[in-house]
């Protein structure tokens, strides 16, 4: 077994501590090895036909992070193209969450993905969609939707204004994204808010701020983040 964890090493030092089953039985090490590796305490298993190094620091995204490996298990994940049309990204309130917007609570996870995909895991759920690249960002090398490509996806899912507000002036503050950017974007949401002039971006802007009680013009004036030296 101590061979073994030599053997999976690889995967489990640039995949979060994690291997999937697919991995380990390229290098060599077959799935009753694993099963033993878990009795004894040298692994844990995360999901199906994902591991764990009982050593590893558990990050707070390892759910989505064992969720993304599995969906492409027998590719290492630097080897992974961006965005995986055999895989896909997280997204949707599971992207909120890990770019740390807002307060939704993600009762499963969410990934988009350009092919159509089913799980036997009742806490995945699946987006079809083509992402460009510019739409794909990475949190600690797990690949994320950009903010304002969240924020486009919970409009279309017709999400609360107040939350959607509430998810835009925690992305402006953390700089993740631009307010004239964002108002050019979010424009074809603005019929479904009830902005009566189609396409009008600012005006749906200023109607979720105003929901939680600021403004594009307040936001604009935010202080500037603290410098790193």
């Amino acid at each position: 077994m101590r061979q073994a964890l030599g053997l999976i090493s690889e995967f489990t030092a640039d995949q979060w501590g994690m291997v999937t089953s697919r991995q380990a039985k390229e290098v060599g090490v077959d799935g009753s090895t694993l099963h033993r590796m878990e009795k004894v305490g040298y692994l844990d298993r995360v999901r199906r036909g994902v591991y764990a190094s009982t050593t590893a620091a558990v990050d707070v995204a390892r759910d989505e992070q064992a969720a993304w490996l599995a969906l492409n298990p027998a590719v290492a994940s630097w080897e992974r193209p961006v965005p995986d049309p055999d895989g896909g990204v997280v997204s949707h309130r599971s992207a909120a969450r890990l770019h740390g917007l807002g307060e939704l609570v993600a009762d499963r996870i969410t990934f988009t993905s350009s092919r159509r995909r089913t799980s036997r895991d009742p806490d995945l759920w699946f987006k079809l969609a083509d992402l460009d690249r510019d739409d794909v960002t990475f949190v600690d090398r797990l690949p994320v939707t950009t903010a304002l490509r969240t924020i486009c996806d919970l409009l279309d899912q017709h999400l609360d204004g107040s939350h959607v507000g509430a998810i835009i002036h925690d992305a402006v503050l953390a700089n993740l994204v631009q307010l004239d950017v964002l108002s050019d974007s979010i424009g074809p949401y603005a019929l479904r808010y009830g902005i009566r002039r189609p396409d009008d971006g600012e005006a749906l802007l200023e109607h979720l701020l105003v929901q939680i009680g600021t403004s594009t013009a307040l936001l604009a004036r935010r202080p500037a983040p603290p410098s790193v030296h």
